[in-house]
């Protein structure tokens, strides 16, 4: 069973290998906040593209 501490660390991984306060974040929403604070993440932009892609399934499957 996958836990929020395995998507946190794939995240980790993927995203902060490079930042020297990675060990900082110990959750998701901790990391959104230091992606944000870093200009690596955009909320407005992850819901537009969410919005955008049920649109386009929407369109497919309809």
């Amino acid at each position: 069973m996958k836990t929020d501490k395995d998507q946190v660390t794939r995240n980790l991984l993927q995203f902060c290998y490079h930042c020297e306060d990675a060990h900082l974040c110990t959750t998701e929403e901790a990391c959104k906040a230091c992606w944000a604070e870093n200009g690596w993440y955009e909320p407005e932009a992850e819901a537009a593209g969410a919005e955008e892609t049920r649109q386009l399934l929407q369109f497919y499957y309809a």
